[in-house]
């Protein structure tokens, strides 16, 4: 009985967001059809932005083999057999796993966003449950896993355009907006050019700014500019217009060494035409670009707008977000004075965000890396296998339940708690659970390209 297993393929759940790439050129619609399964066909033209792995019950996770029945309803009839008892005993009013799986496969930029405390969130939920289903917070980790952009551009015909200008290196594989710029950057831009003044559209709020930059003065600004993307969209939107063409005139540089802050106003802009969070996120956010493995972490209250690529994010269990840009006027003029006054408003270079990879101890042939965040519900691993590193790796037993997600190659996973040993044969796109006290090892059985890769994803508490 799959009540009593300690692997378990999993059914996860898709998100089909405007934002998401289109058919085939997104790594969620690749994986989909084992992800998904069960007759998922890719349409080229729909948007595949997400796949979700867990509990959370706007995008529960099923057992692949029956599909009606959910993993939450599994756990709610063992949960010392699937959460373990060091879970049981931290939270021992649910049933649900404590982070949220994903991958995002991201074409536009998401809404500007945040996600609240736990403490907002409580007061988030009171007031309109339907917007706000849970009341916990979301902090979060994005992990660049895709190609490169160019190459991704190239090869599903994406070349160079308004909405692709070159921005980044050979090897960027995601860019992203995360926490504000330093102060004395911010300050900079509003001196030296004016349209931003404009858009903000409060003298005396940039006056003093400007006098004495800080946490309290960037919020009456940014209030200001955000406000005014709502209810005088058209005069912004005239601003924006005003800021291209005097960067035409004068060789794409708005008089920066670097034509970078204008390819992103040109970017954005060709996807949300004359909304505020154009200047909003060029002009007063850190621009974030990975190389595939690298990553970043966006704490609770933390203002960010992912932009372009394939990730691995986790998260603690949530769906709460606030928004303030990049979407319909009407949808965010009630959620901006929230946005406004929860940010914490942390200025710092962009490397504060960072969140390095790490030997994972647990990984005994030395094959896999982990992403530890400040956090008590998971870490993420990645497990990297081919024809110049091990074919094979296993991983020691954690005190909590794991999500993993082969994202190339086709391998074998076999699970081994005392004498009990169990085994899935699994191409890319496969999604497993592991119940706690499971040594896992990994094996190629084909791998992808000339390197012969075998790559997998995994969300863990316990370790």
């Amino acid at each position: 009985m799959a009540a009593h297993k300690n692997l378990i393929r999993l059914q996860a759940a898709k998100q089909e967001y405007d934002w998401g790439r289109q058919g085939l050129s997104s790594l969620a619609a690749r994986l989909a059809p084992n992800a998904i399964g069960h007759g998922f066909q890719v349409d080229e033209n729909k948007s595949y932005a997400e796949i979700w792995m867990g509990t959370h019950p706007n995008g529960p996770a099923n057992l692949y083999d029956s599909p009606s029945t959910t993993l939450l309803s599994l756990i709610a009839a063992d949960p010392q057999h699937y959460l373990g008892e060091t879970l049981r005993r931290k939270w021992p009013a649910t049933t649900h796993i404590p982070y949220l799986f994903k991958v995002l496969s991201i074409e536009k930029a998401l809404p500007l966003q945040a996600h609240p405390d736990k403490g907002l969130a409580e007061q988030l939920q009171l007031k309109d449950p339907s917007n706000f289903v849970d009341s916990n917070h979301k902090p979060e980790i994005a992990v660049a896993i895709g190609e490169p952009l160019c190459v991704a551009q190239a090869k599903y015909g994406q070349g160079k355009t308004p909405e692709h200008p070159e921005i980044g290196d050979a090897d960027t594989a995601f860019m992203g907006f995360v926490g504000f710029r330093p102060l004395d950057e911010i300050k900079s831009f509003l001196e030296s050019i004016p349209e931003l003044a404009d858009a903000v559209g409060d003298k005396q709020a940039v006056a003093s700014f400007l006098k004495s930059p800080s946490k309290d003065t960037l919020r009456q600004v940014y209030r200001s500019l955000l406000k005014r993307g709502v209810e005088a969209r058209d005069s912004v939107s005239q601003v924006i217009e005003g800021l291209k063409l005097r960067a035409k005139k004068n060789g794409g540089t708005l008089g920066f060494k670097t034509k970078e802050l204008t390819s992103l106003v040109q970017k954005v802009n060709a996807q949300y035409p004359g909304d505020a969070g154009v200047l909003a996120t060029v002009f007063f956010m850190n621009f974030s670009k990975l190389k595939k493995g690298e990553a970043i972490y966006i704490g609770a209250d933390e203002i960010h707008a992912y932009l372009e690529g394939d990730i691995i994010e986790c998260m603690a269990i949530s769906d709460n977000v606030v928004n303030a840009a990049f979407d319909d006027p009407s949808t965010l003029a009630p959620q901006i004075d929230t946005f406004v006054d929860m940010l914490t408003y942390t200025a710092r270079p962009v490397s504060h965000w960072d969140l390095p990879a790490q030997k994972y101890e647990q990984g005994r042939r030395g094959c896999s890396v982990k992403y530890d965040p400040p956090l008590e519900e998971f870490i993420v691993v990645g497990t990297f296998l081919g024809k110049t590193k091990a074919k094979e790796e296993s991983l020691a037993a954690v005190d909590g339940p794991t999500i993993g997600i082969v994202t190339r190659g086709r391998l074998r996973i076999s699970t081994k708690k005392g004498d009990v040993t169990e085994q899935l044969e699994l191409a890319e796109g496969g999604v497993v659970f592991v119940t706690p006290g499971n040594e896992i090892h990994i094996e190629v059985l084909e791998g992808e390209g000339p390197g012969e890769a075998g790559e997998v994803w995994w969300s863990l508490f316990g370790a």
